[in-house]
């Protein structure tokens, strides 16, 4: 028996690992794909559009269908996706997924200020978090491009944290996960293609990337998290997922020349500690 759960959380460390790694993935492909001439409008509405087409399949077999919730998380969700897209041109791939990870101290801080038991470490946490993504983002500059970036990176990552107070508030008044992680699909395809009008019908690499940002970075990590949900605890797996800011640093540097200062590094460290630390408290 003991070998059966050990090899069962092996499992869920490889499933979560394996969707970080994905998830780090995407916004070298973004500037990747733009620099080859693909729209990066597209690439971005890729991500709902796949799973959307999923989710109608599913309402039109009768599995399920669209609720109040699928319509908040839907909205969040498609505001994200543009932002997030944005924050990776002005900013970068890398220093976009830092700023990202702020999210787990955004929820720690709302936690605390509703009176749960984050509490005081909630709003210490949020401070760490705070002090660091603002020693990523000075390192952009304010008056540029990448100041502009850094400000996009900072509200994807209270996108992102607006969804799981959303995807829990969900779930705490019996919403299923296809209600809220599928059904909310095809809202944030129409949203994010409100917000981010491609200026021209997709091309075959257009629709290459696409199909890559709607099943590596949404469809297969989401289902591969939730399978590791399942055998580890969720701070353990929200830990892990600090594995996709890593990787697109890393891919990044070897793909597209992009390096951090000596003081965004440290603020990323920052960063990633108060996150860490926040997703072992949730």
């Amino acid at each position: 028996m003991g070998r059966l759960v050990g090899a069962s959380r092996g499992l869920a460390v490889a499933y979560a690992v394996l969707a970080a790694v994905l998830w780090g993935t995407l916004g070298v492909v973004y500037r990747w794909g733009e620099a080859l001439g693909a729209s990066g409008e597209w690439m971005a509405a890729g991500r709902p559009l796949v799973p959307a087409l999923v989710a109608v399949g599913l309402w039109l077999s009768g599995r399920g269908g669209p609720s109040r919730w699928s319509l908040a998380v839907g909205v969040i969700l498609g505001v994200f996706v543009p932002v997030y897209l944005w924050a990776v041109r002005a900013a970068g791939a890398a220093v976009a997924s830092i700023l990202l990870y702020t999210a787990p101290v955004w929820v720690a801080l709302a936690s605390g200020l509703a009176g749960d038991r984050a509490g005081v470490g909630g709003l210490a946490l949020a401070g760490l978090g705070s002090v660091g993504a603002a020693l990523v983002a000075a390192g952009e500059g304010l008056g540029g491009p990448g100041g502009v970036g850094a400000l996009l990176g900072l509200l994807s990552g209270l996108l992102y944290a607006a969804y799981i107070l959303a995807a829990r508030a969900a779930a705490r008044r019996g919403a299923s996960p296809v209600e809220v992680g599928v059904h909310s699909q095809p809202v944030a395809a129409v949203v994010a293609l409100a917000l981010l009008k491609p200026g021209r019908p997709p091309g075959v690499l257009d629709a290459a990337l696409m199909l890559y940002t709607g099943v590596a970075t949404m469809l297969v990590p989401y289902t591969l998290n939730a399978m590791a949900l399942r055998a580890m605890e969720a701070h353990r797996v929200a830990t892990i997922s600090l594995v996709e800011p890593l990787t697109a640093t890393i891919l990044a540097w070897m793909l597209l020349g992009e390096s951090l200062s000596p003081a965004q590094i440290l603020g990323a460290a920052l960063v990633l500690a108060s996150a860490a630390l926040a997703a072992r408290a949730g």
